[in-house]
């Protein structure tokens, strides 16, 4: 196995959801400005939820509501209702769930699960014995990828109308996202990571298309490596059993496998990210210029590093800049950049008890640390030896935020931040400033607008919110991670890259994971899968 090819997956976190009462196909939702909870046919920002696992031992987890940051709970008597989130404060047994095989059980009334009763011809959300009309946890969150052809050297993409095509970019519209269906088969959905409701389908006379919110059959897929020196991975209809093809023109399903049904899955984020520190949102550059290594506040290409798996649970770190070079520890002590690949290139990755990670010099045993000023290397084992790696995504815009900045006189500033480090000028004179949104400014209307549109909040992975993020200088870098993903793309600050480097902690062997294959492993390491 080379090591270089391990990928760190690109995973949204934490997951987002719909809570699906299959039976009568409703969704449970929430009311931000009253925290009510009642039973909707929508699937927009006001019924989307998300998972946070409180115990990994237990499985208690809290069900967050996404456009209010309210807390699901059951009362004494299994009635449903929200309650504020508070920090610091750990939950009661009332917001505590354990999912169960993707059903959602009640901690507090000893794992009964979330149902709904009939009450004057209307469904009232509530814990309940009933094992027909429960809630189960459809994910609309997942690992991040590309899909290309090694045939056509293009890539999958969804345009900006939602079509399917093939494309030489690695861009936001190439970007998909692949989602397990969680029924305990390898069954598996693919859908648009800029135009998150298009879901890839196929019918029965092999015609391939997007549509909005489907989530039948046609919709389910099956991701298998055919033989072991494959170029590719197959994309199996799970319902038809042909496969995705492309042949030059279109797309198309086959009933055997050939060379223009191989696919290649990639992650989303290249293995490019920024390093930054916890405490003081400072990030580690290299200037190609001087050859030095500094401390920056900016996220531009000079920030930005490639890592790679060199065993042992062992990364190196390289520059992104044209004739990138290696950070290493030197003999005395010293952070440099070299073109070098040695023992003074190699780091560990750990866990920090302080939100993020610790970088240690595998020659040195000592930490990489930054003041706010200046990076060194440091015995000390706190906040300030503590880091996030923020993943680069893709820039990307969908033809639904274009059209909305139009009718505002705002769709060429949103354009121009699709595109990688925007003028920071621009976005100030826009209203969006360190202090955030300014009154009366053309943010404010973008905001308005967009709250509008989502059903009452902000998308996280928005335009507005990557305007807002890269106009906020002060921004922390956990922030600014989850405001250049659709939802939250973690790196290494969730655990996702120290757990692929190091292996799982304690806590994380005892935790369920969803099988991306036979061997657990990430799609995009599928030249890996046994």
């Amino acid at each position: 196995m080379l090591l270089r090819e391990i990928q760190f997956p690109c995973v949204e976190n934490p997951p987002s959801c719909f809570l699906t009462f299959s039976d009568v196909w409703t969704h449970l939702s929430c009311n931000p400005s009253d925290g009510s909870t009642f039973m909707s046919k929508n699937r927009l920002g006001w019924e989307k939820w998300e998972i946070i696992v409180q115990d990994h031992n237990t499985g208690h987890s809290l069900i967050k509501h996404k456009a209010s940051s309210r807390l699901l709970s059951a009362d004494s008597d299994g009635n449903i209702y929200t309650q504020e989130a508070k920090d610091g404060t750990v939950a009661d047994s009332s917001a505590l769930w354990i999912i169960q095989e993707n059903i959602v059980r009640s901690v507090a009334h000893s794992n009964l699960n979330l149902g709904a009763i009939n009450t004057r011809g209307d469904l009232t959300p509530k814990v309940s014995p009933d094992n027909k009309n429960h809630a189960i946890v459809e994910y609309i969150t997942g690992e991040l990828c590309f899909f290309s052809s090694p045939d056509h050297d293009r890539c999958m993409s969804c345009g900006p109308m939602g079509k399917m095509s093939m494309s030489p970019n690695w861009k936001g519209w190439e970007v998909f996202r692949i989602i397990g269906v969680g029924d305990g088969s390898r069954h598996v959905r693919i859908t648009s990571w800029t135009h998150d409701t298009k879901v890839l389908c196929h019918a029965d006379q092999g015609r391939v298309f997007t549509s909005n919110n489907e989530f039948g059959m046609q919709s389910k897929w099956v991701i298998e490596r055919p033989y072991g020196d494959s170029k590719g991975v197959a994309v199996k209809s799970a319902h038809f059993g042909s496969y995705l093809s492309y042949n030059g023109e279109s797309f198309v399903m086959e009933d055997s496998i050939d060379k223009c049904s191989l696919w290649d899955i990639s992650s989303a984020h290249q293995q490019k990210y920024y390093l930054s520190s916890v405490c003081h949102d400072k990030r580690i550059g290299y200037d190609n210029s001087k050859d030095s290594i500094y401390c920056s506040g900016k996220r531009n290409e000079w920030e930005a590093w490639q890592i790679n798996s060199e065993g042992d649970g062992l990364v190196s770190f390289k520059s992104c800049v044209d004739g990138g070079k290696y950070l290493i520890c030197t003999n005395g002590g010293k952070l440099k950049a070299s073109h070098e690949w040695n023992g003074e290139a190699l780091w560990k990755l750990e866990y920090s008890p302080h939100g993020g990670i610790f970088i240690i010099s595998r020659n040195h045993d000592w930490h990489l640390s930054c003041d706010g000023q200046r990076l060194d290397i440091s015995p000390s084992k706190g906040i300030g030896q503590t880091w996030i790696l923020e993943p680069i995504m893709p820039s990307t815009i969908s033809m639904d935020q274009i059209t909305m900045y139009s009718s505002i006189g705002a769709a060429t500033v949103a354009l121009s931040v699709a595109m990688p480090f925007a003028i920071m000028g621009i976005i100030g004179g826009m209203g969006f400033t360190a202090g955030g949104i300014s009154a009366g400014s053309v943010a404010a209307g973008m905001m308005s607008a967009e709250a509008i549109a989502s059903g009452g909040g902000v998308a996280a992975g928005g335009t507005v919110a990557v305007l807002q993020s890269i106009g906020a200088s002060g921004l922390g870098a956990a922030g600014f991670a989850g405001a250049m993903g659709a939802g939250g793309v973690i790196g290494a600050s969730g655990g996702r890259l120290a757990t692929a480097v190091m292996g799982k902690s304690e806590e994380q062997k005892n935790e369920g994971t969803s099988s991306s294959s036979n061997t657990n492993m990430a799609y995009c390491n599928w030249r890996h899968w046994e």
